[in-house]
């Protein structure tokens, strides 16, 4: 499906608006992706869109790879191949492994996961799938994270829930020559 909105440049926002390009592509080696070319039609929710983006990813306590098996079971549920893709990648960098990632379906009785990556991982399909979450799977958060860190995954979940559901109704498509790696 092709995107139902059209993907603006630089060169389509209004000089002041600019800047918001300016630093995406400064902050992601020069290229700004489909997602945020789409959500260029409203800048000034871009640029919050952006921060807590950035914060979410690079300022919490949170083990990135708890997040990003959380991130992406989230874009694996609600089947955002942008999203999955993205953050498959970015889960590898961080140090998930392959196995991890292609048992994620799976995840409930694959050996490639321990205790707390699957506590991760169940809260991230409880809250996606029926936003409420049991009592189990939160205490069972709470014998290896902290308040802070348990805030963060409930934060990171939330995001990328409501990241979803901007790339699926609206179509984003991966930029060409995006794969997993």
């Amino acid at each position: 499906m092709a995107a139902r909105v059209p993907y603006l440049n630089r060169e389509d926002l209004p000089e002041a608006d600019r800047v918001i390009f300016d630093n995406l592509a400064a902050e992601r080696g020069g290229t700004v992706g489909n997602i945020f070319k789409a959500l260029a039609h409203t800048p000034n929710l871009l640029r919050r869109f952006c921060q807590i983006g950035s914060e979410l990813r690079n300022q919490t306590a949170l083990d990135p790879k708890l997040r990003e098996l959380a991130i992406c079971t989230v874009g694996r549920l609600t089947d955002a191949q942008y999203e999955f893709v993205h953050h498959w990648n970015i889960a590898r960098r961080v140090g998930v492994s392959r196995a991890q990632l292609e048992a994620l379906a799976d995840w409930e009785k694959s050996p490639a996961f321990s205790d707390h990556e699957r506590a991760v991982i169940r809260y991230a399909v409880e809250a996606t799938n029926n936003i409420r979450v049991t009592d189990a799977t939160w205490n069972a958060l709470k014998t290896f994270l902290d308040t802070r860190r348990l805030m963060e995954l409930v934060q990171n979940v939330a995001f990328y829930n409501m990241v979803v559901r901007v790339l699926v109704p609206v179509g984003v498509e991966l930029e060409p020559g995006t794969t997993r790696q």
